[in-house]
């Protein structure tokens, strides 16, 4: 079977390894083709220098059996109605509510091509939504709970976080409001509210706050059934604090202002500064903790950490692993349904996280 990697970072590259590792024909293709050459050297992929916009993309995919997405969020939409052209499977890491919602509107061009679409399929949203449908058919839930993670390993001030994903993923979960249900509705609450105290051992007591994109389809696939479900981004204690002043004095604003002689948008500029100043490939951890309560209350726990062989971070493995084995599972007809579908209605959730401890990727279960 052959798969097609858009994208060269480190998710792309975590992709690639987990793909190429399961006996997958992978090509992995970047604009930058230093980016896409490292990544076939690491991983024995082939490498093709390309600009996803560009019509070629077509051609790269009729070839594959499935293409995974690892480029910012706003192209996937449009590599996605590619895909069905294509006659590709399709998956994603998702990123953004608006961009999924036109994913999942290609259902029945996709059913008619005999095309599966899963957007959201990385850790939060991804994994999470498994791991969540698994927690509320289980215990025949009416609450859910997920918090989730990434953090350096040995923080530093002043914001204590590492970059170990795209800063434009970053802000969105940071600006965009957060979806949640709250006495049977589903509402939309400011992201870089709510802050709360979260006990994680060994590492400590942490805080967990309000952002976009986390609860994902969560909430239009389980309204009707669910009193309650929020997601929470998991930090180490002070830094939601920081980042809404930053919010606040309009530091992620996307309208232009004049500063001496250029235009520029503010968000650009907050952007250009976090690429620069936060430290980036250090080793980190990832924290995932989903609670469901119904019949009775079951807790899933996971902590992840760098990998000091591969020198891949935790983000990068539990982000790229778990998409690499949905996309897997829709190659091989492990997924036999057709259309665009989110993760939570099409991934066999025990299935999955077996192929996930097979990766070291642990998740622990307390009743």
């Amino acid at each position: 079977m052959k798969a097609l990697v858009l994208g060269a970072g480190m998710m792309g590259k975590a992709l690639a390894y987990d793909l190429e590792k399961n006996n997958f024909k992978t090509v992995t293709a970047d604009i930058d083709s230093q980016k896409a050459e490292e990544v076939a050297e690491f991983t024995g992929c082939d490498a093709v220098t390309l600009d996803i916009t560009d019509e070629s993309v077509n051609a790269l995919m009729e070839e594959c059996d499935v293409a995974v997405s690892a480029v910012p969020y706003f192209f996937n939409y449009e590599l996605a109605q590619t895909a069905v052209k294509a006659g590709c499977h399709f998956c994603d890491l998702g990123g953004n509510n608006d961009i999924v919602n036109k994913e999942l509107s290609l259902h029945e061009k996709a059913v008619k091509n005999d095309v599966l679409i899963i957007p959201d399929c990385g850790l939060a949203p991804g994994m999470t939504n498994v791991i969540a449908a698994v927690g509320i058919k289980e215990v025949n839930a009416t609450e859910v709970h997920i918090r989730v993670g990434g953090l350096p390993q040995h923080p530093k001030p002043p914001l204590d976080y590492t970059l170990v994903f795209s800063v434009h993923g970053l802000l969105n979960e940071y600006k965009e409001p957060a979806v949640v249900i709250r006495n049977g509705n589903v509402q939309k609450v400011e992201s870089l509210t709510e802050i709360e105290e979260i006990n994680f051992p060994p590492i400590g007591v942490l805080e967990a706050f309000q952002t976009s994109g986390g609860t994902s389809t969560l909430p239009q696939t389980y309204q009707g059934q669910l009193q309650e479900l929020d997601y929470k981004t998991i930090r180490y204690k002070g830094h939601c604090a920081k980042m809404k002043t930053l919010f606040d004095v309009g530091m992620c604003s996307e309208d232009p202002i004049d500063v001496g002689p250029c235009t520029v948008k503010p968000r650009d500029v907050l952007s250009t500064v976090l690429q620069k100043v936060l430290p980036h490939q250090e080793k980190d951890m990832v924290l995932l903790k989903v609670t469901a309560k119904g019949d009775k209350e079951k807790t899933y726990e996971m902590i992840d950490y760098y990998d000091e062989q591969l020198k891949m971070t935790a983000m990068a493995r539990t982000t790229g692993f778990p998409t690499a084995v949905i996309a897997q599972m829709m190659a091989d007809n492990t997924i036999t349904q057709r259309g665009a579908l989110p993760p939570e209605r099409a991934v066999p959730g025990r299935k999955f996280m077996e192929e996930l401890k097979k990766r070291e990727i642990i998740i622990r279960e307390k009743n």
